[in-house]
């Protein structure tokens, strides 16, 4: 490892490199000032309480966009507010807006004409809308491979123009909506896991801004190579990280749309040091770089029990997570030069797959963690939260399981002469029904782009879920690869919902659903495949209070009106 340039070398580098970003700079679109703001306006969007609630439509975050039914958003809103709520938090999944990227660009009317109604109802219900902007993950058949292109995002040129003409478009969306409160981008869909050759102009760039005295220097590779976020590079791969998020992709962002936040990666990254005697030394790496967002008035964080913790399976007392968590927000105060905050992932209970090492709250602390948590937000300036998982949800990998887009994503064959499109029945409420008949056969073919595939054989229970209407007895075969099963309906109780287990074998990286119908004539609603059910501890998947329902009601009743001896740092 060389630790710094010859002064001549190091001069004729910077220059080239300020060359190089002042050209890159100019190969973006031009901005689209935001609307200007009044400070009436701006002071209450920055006053709390902001106490909001993820929807993800009773799918899987990934496909909520073209996955949930209008006939339910109204009374699922209705919830949210009988249980305190007063805002929502909406994804916007870049992939379901602007699938196609090259050539630039092609928009889904559809994705957009279904976010307003989303933010209508919202509006109905009495609810604030928070937006979280380009959010990752999309199954959009037209669309490319999802870390294929949040890895371009952050090294193409290209690329970050669709991307800000999306977010253009966005701004000249919600413009008119009163109601939206604020909205957000996150780190988790610009994560940055490589650099690529191609970027070396940009890394460049980046180098050109640092002091030519800065330790960072240190950290250059000494054959010339591009860092690593895994060897003795990794403090520069991931200071140039956070330089591309904010300089490259928020700031231009914000110049568009208003009010814009960031969630900050508030994890640091584990680099292993080995010592002489064989032992393991860990240094850890922050991202507080980001925290003060360049011409941001709020800044945004999440928080779970396993930040700050051991993680080896512990069992947290709630004074141990109410510390842990006083100790993030005051982080980030301290970081962010006293930025208001919003904690928009409170997570309580996780049970994401591959992480139970993770510290938990344990079962007996639940009520006194939430019965503090709301003063130890106050006391650290945040304006609020928003609740990630109030209903449990099955990951299920399908595209269009409600039948939003008609038969898109789905293959399907009738058992007569009648054209498929014919089985599709529009409703009053804007949904599809598809109305089957005997010998009709329905199949979708999901990629392992989609994420972890469900699996028989694994340490997962697999299973499928069929929502219908049914007038008269109704019976189906399923399969996914493996054995059929069947699943019946008695009929004549209006829409039900059937599950029954599934052994599902992919092959060649795909699994392919496959679902008959033998007798009767189903008008199929909802269609879900899954192995893993993530928990939130409020609402169970079949709708039953959680452990956590009437502790969080209490949370949001008082960080609504807070109680006395509460003190609030201003």
């Amino acid at each position: 490892m060389r630790a710094a340039l010859r002064p001549a070398a190091l001069l004729l580098v910077l220059a080239a490199a300020v060359a190089f970003g002042w050209w890159l700079r100019g190969q973006f679109t031009s901005p689209v000032a935001p609307l200007p703001e009044t400070p009436g306006a701006r002071a209450a969007r920055l006053s709390p309480p902001l106490i909001a609630a993820h929807y993800f439509g009773r799918q899987w975050p990934k496909n909520v966009i073209n996955g949930f039914r209008r006939e339910h958003v109204a009374a699922d809103f209705a919830a949210l507010r009988a249980d305190g709520f007063n805002a929502v938090v909406l994804l916007v999944p870049w992939g379901d807006f602007q699938p196609v990227i090259v050539p630039c660009c092609q928009n889904d009317e559809r994705a957009w004409a279904r976010l307003h109604f989303l933010i209508d109802s919202a509006r109905a219900a009495g609810l604030e809308v928070v937006l979280r902007v380009g959010y990752g993950w999309h199954f959009h058949p037209e669309a490319d491979e999802v870390l294929g292109r949040i890895h371009r995002l952050l090294g193409d040129a290209g690329t970050r123009d669709a991307f800000l003409g999306f977010v253009e478009r966005l701004a000249a969306e919600t413009a008119h909506y009163p109601h939206l409160r604020l909205s957000f981008m996150s780190w988790e869909d610009q994560w940055l896991h490589r650099i690529d050759e191609e970027a070396r102009p940009l890394f460049d760039a980046f180098l050109a801004s640092l002091p030519a005295d800065d330790p960072l220097r240190a950290h250059l590779p000494a054959d010339g190579s591009l860092p690593r976020k895994d060897d003795a590079s990794a403090p520069l791969f991931h200071r140039y990280w956070d330089w591309l998020k904010m300089e490259w992709l928020f700031r231009p962002s914000l110049a568009r749309l208003s009010p814009l936040s960031y969630e900050v990666r508030i994890d640091r990254e584990p680099l292993p040091e080995p010592r002489p005697d064989g032992s393991v030394h860990f240094r850890w790496i922050g991202h507080e770089s980001t925290y003060r967002l360049p011409g941001a008035d709020l800044l945004t964080l999440y928080w779970a029990p396993f930040w700050g913790a051991r993680n080896e399976g512990e069992r947290l007392s709630a004074d141990e997570a109410l510390r842990l968590l006083r100790v993030l927000l005051g982080e980030a105060r301290e970081f962010s030069g006293g930025l208001p905050l919003f904690v928009d992932q409170l997570n309580v209970i996780d049970n994401t797959v591959g992480y139970g090492h993770h510290a938990a709250l344990a079962d007996d602390a639940l009520d006194d963690f939430m019965a503090g948590a709301g003063c130890a937000l106050r006391e650290a300036g945040a304006i609020g939260y928003g609740y990630w998982t109030v209903h449990d949800y099955a990951e299920s990998p399908l595209y269009n399981p409600a039948f939003a887009y008609g038969l898109d994503g789905w293959a399907l064959t009738t058992g007569d002469a009648a054209a498929p499109g014919t089985r599709l029945r529009l409703r009053d409420s804007g949904d599809h029904d598809l109305a089957l008949r005997a010998g009709d056969a329905l199949a979708q073919t999901i990629p392992s782009t989609r994420g972890r595939l469900p699996t028989a054989g694994d340490a997962l229970a697999d299973r499928i879920c069929v929502v219908a209407r049914v007038d008269a007895p109704a019976t189906l075969e399923i399969a996914a690869g493996g054995e059929p099963v069947t699943l019946t309906f008695d009929g004549g109780e209006g829409e039900s919902r059937r599950c029954t287990p599934l052994a599902p074998q992919p092959a060649d990286d795909t699994l392919r659903l496959e679902l008959r119908v033998l007798v009767g004539a189903p008008a199929i609603t909802s269609v879900q495949l899954f192995d893993h059910i993530q928990e939130g501890g409020v609402y169970r998947h079949d709708g039953a209070p959680g452990p956590l329902r009437d502790a969080l009601r209490r949370l949001n009743r008082e960080f609504a009106a807070p109680a006395r001896g509460c003190t609030v740092e201003r």
